[in-house]
């Protein structure tokens, strides 16, 4: 085999592990079950913290029925998530969940033995682009 054919080899092979490892874990997070879970908004006043919205897991008022033994399970949980969200809404969402009372709900992939992984924020029951746009619209007229 010729130096060339090795470079090449040696360039493409970790790429190539990196693209199925990748897949592998997305694949795992997409066939995962979904547990809900009620959060509320939460404020660390740090300067810092960017286009996050910082949110509280309520265990109090989710629905433990989700889980197949019927139990919550905080535990495998973090008690303060950050949600990443475009610089556009990050300001105008932290401003309204932390003023307004709404139904924040986090969805998570749930997978077995394995940490629980965000997917995506639902205020209201919808998710947050659908509702905020509705709000807006609301708002403008």
């Amino acid at each position: 085999m010729s130096k060339s054919s090795l470079l090449a080899l040696a360039l493409v092979f970790p790429i190539v592990v990196l693209g199925i490892w990748t897949a592998r874990i997305d694949y795992k997070i997409k066939k995962a079950p979904e547990i809900t879970i009620r959060a509320e908004g939460y404020d660390p006043r740090n300067l810092i913290s960017g286009h996050y919205l910082n949110l509280r897991l309520n265990w109090q008022e989710t629905d433990c029925s989700q889980f197949s033994d019927n139990l919550c399970h905080p535990s495998r949980f973090k008690s303060i998530y950050n949600y990443y969200l475009p610089e556009y809404a990050a300001q105008e969402l932290d401003r309204i969940i932390l003023k307004e009372k709404l139904a924040i709900d986090l969805v998570f992939a749930y997978p077995k033995n394995k940490q629980p992984h965000l997917k995506r924020l639902l205020i209201n029951g919808q998710k947050w682009k659908k509702w905020l746009k509705k709000r807006n619209k609301k708002a403008a007229e």
